[in-house]
């Protein structure tokens, strides 16, 4: 935080200070700041609040609400990393003259409104950038990804498209999103909602039972959706323990599964990974986590991801043979040392594997070693019931992490030769690079993207959306201490054994998951039975007098020892250790906190 320069902003919570009242800031390391005396404004004694430094304290320019609410909590950590600001005026004006001229008749555009499209989407979804059509032909089924035309309403230079280059991408924390595009775009003309005309660009794919893509095809089109599906309604239905109410809507989504599954099985031949990996969804009642769900891979999800990714493939093939200058989604290979430290942790785990070639290794052989590792330990974990949550992450440690580039074309863990983002430009900019060389390559006016801005843009994307993605990580860490201290009710409560998995081994103690999605810290100190110290491999922590192990994937038992839900921090300590005796009453600036072990009432009172 920048001291001494008036006008600087921060995120704190107020607190008392003698006989008047301090910011002490959250989400940053620094003193407290003594509030102006008319610096308050509505602000109340525990909120979060963006206080402005002005001569020698602070006043507060914006409450965010109670320390103890998870929804204040996000809208803090929003304005510390300075989301919510919203367009500038000439955005705004763009965009409505975009909803204006939403209904203009375009002659080149193909009308496909008679067409049944449906969209399939997580539940609470505002924007809808992908809808799909399917129709079976011959022995094999066509297949219409309709995108929403995002590049028709935002002219490349414009207003609108400066601020969607800045941020890059949309970032989506718990209860709320901070959106690429203006509202009247990412939620209106560019969504593609159901009952109401929409334009899109359409990719369409005859997909063979073998999952063969074939007669491909792209124009742009008007649609009208259907019915917008949820995940959970499509896997009812697919599952047998629900309908939708049409029968032929029913079909259509049947066989799109049908397709999905042929795409999948190729993809899987020609060597895809095969990592699942499962992400929180939080439900608020106001500020208050009311609860959460679980987001796995079901086949509602795999339905709609192969669909995309064969649309994606397809655009980048066209666009290559065509040589239209663009930006790829990129996975690089993974690394000779990669491989040789992911085979030594597995082999210390005792997860069975092949031994690896002599020398090194070829990139089939290092793409194959990854593809084999993935397999082993999903396996592993199901014949052993352990290392469900920490071997699929291990695995994905090891690989590359995928970027944006436009001088590559490839990407390792979809096993596929050229692929992009063509599928979300609602929220992502490079898929709005895309649809303008698509456009372009179309011969519908579009000029191609300038070769000597891509590289720029290309870095820039990829280092918006690793700080989005770690942004998103770091709120649903935030909301799930905030679940967790709402749980904690009662000397029971922190008494309750809990049983886990070592998710990871760190320098100074464990990572244990348990409960649906909970994770915390073991310290080793709290560990009384021995000196443990990690291994240098990073996969098993050891007594050094017993010689006893712990290792990635153990089952363990805890407790709660504390939580710090503003910074997402959960400890625990062995459920068989002895609890602490001492007791005090909890500092003021720690109220915000559930209860320490060894600082609740003695047991009675």
């Amino acid at each position: 935080m920048a001291r001494g320069r008036t006008g600087a902003s921060f995120v704190a919570e107020l607190l008392p200070h003698g006989r008047g009242m301090a910011l002490r800031p959250v989400f940053e390391a620094g003193p407290e700041v003594p509030l102006l005396k008319t610096g308050r404004g509505e602000a109340k004694m525990g909120d979060l609040v963006t206080a402005r430094l002005k001569g020698g304290g602070a006043e507060v320019t914006k409450v965010h609400g109670p320390a103890a609410s998870a929804g204040a909590a996000i809208r803090a950590l929003a304005a510390h990393e300075h989301l919510g600001r919203g367009f500038g005026q000439k955005a705004h004006d763009e965009a409505d003259a975009a909803v204006r001229a939403a209904g203009d008749h375009d002659p080149d555009r193909r009308d496909m409104r008679d067409q049944r499209v449906i969209t399939i989407d997580p539940d609470g979804a505002k924007d809808h950038d992908d809808a799909i059509a399917v129709e079976r032909e011959g022995e094999g089924i066509r297949l219409w990804v309709h995108i929403a035309d995002v590049s028709r309403f935002v002219p490349a230079g414009g207003a609108v498209d400066r601020e969607a280059e800045r941020r890059g991408c949309s970032t989506y924390l718990p209860g709320r999103v901070d959106p690429m595009l203006p509202e009247q775009l990412s939620n209106d003309i560019c969504s593609l909602r159901p009952g109401v005309d929409r334009k899109a660009l359409t990719a369409q794919m005859l997909v063979m039972p073998d999952g063969t893509v074939t007669g491909e095809a792209f124009h742009r089109s008007l649609i009208r959706s259907d019915r917008r599906l949820t995940y959970p309604q499509v896997d009812a239905l697919l599952e047998g323990h629900g309908g939708l109410g049409d029968a032929v809507m029913e079909a259509d989504v049947r066989l799109a599964m049908d397709l999905a599954r042929s795409l999948r099985a190729r993809r899987m031949r020609r060597g895809a990974l095969d990592v699942a990996t499962t992400e929180p969804r939080f439900h608020f009642d106001g500020d208050r986590i009311a609860g959460l769900e679980i987001e796995g891979p079901t086949d509602a999800h795999s339905l709609i991801e192969e669909c995309m990714i064969a649309a994606n493939e397809a655009v980048a093939r066209f666009l290559i043979a065509r040589k239209v200058p663009t930006i790829f989604r990129v996975h690089g290979d993974p690394e000779q040392m990669a491989i040789e430290e992911m085979w030594t942790r597995l082999e210390v785990l005792g997860v069975p594997v092949p031994p690896l070639a002599e020398g090194m290794l070829t990139t089939d052989q290092r793409r194959e070693a990854a593809g084999v590792a993935a397999h082993a330990t999903r396996m592993y974990a199901e014949r052993t019931g352990q290392g469900s949550r920490s071997l699929p992450y291990m695995v994905l440690r090891a690989l590359q992490r995928a970027v944006y580039r436009p001088d590559e074309t490839s990407h390792s863990g979809l096993a596929s030769a050229a692929y992009l983002h063509f599928t979300s430009p609602i929220r992502r900019y490079p898929d709005l690079v895309v649809h303008r060389g698509l456009v372009h390559a179309l011969g519908l006016g579009e000029p191609a993207p300038e070769v000597a801005i891509l590289p720029e843009i290309a870095r820039d994307s990829s280092e918006r959306e690793r700080d989005a993605t770690d942004l998103e990580r770091r709120a649903d860490r935030m909301c799930l201490a905030y679940l967790l201290a709402d749980e904690m009710r009662g000397d029971d409560e922190w008494d309750r054994a809990r049983e886990g998995e070592v998710t990871g081994i760190g320098q100074s103690g464990l990572f244990v998951a348990f409960g649906q999605a909970y994770e915390g810290f073991m310290p080793f100190r709290r560990m009384p039975s021995d000196h443990w110290v990690p291994d240098p491999d990073g996969v098993q922590a050891i007594g050094e007098a017993t010689g006893a192990r712990i290792r990635l994937g153990d089952a363990v038992s805890v407790r709660i020892h504390d939580i710090e839900p503003i910074r997402g921090r959960v400890t625990v300590e062995p459920s068989d250790s002895p609890a602490p005796k001492t007791t005090r009453v909890p500092e003021q600036r720690d109220r915000h906190r559930a209860p320490r072990r060894g600082r609740r009432p003695p047991r009675g009172r």
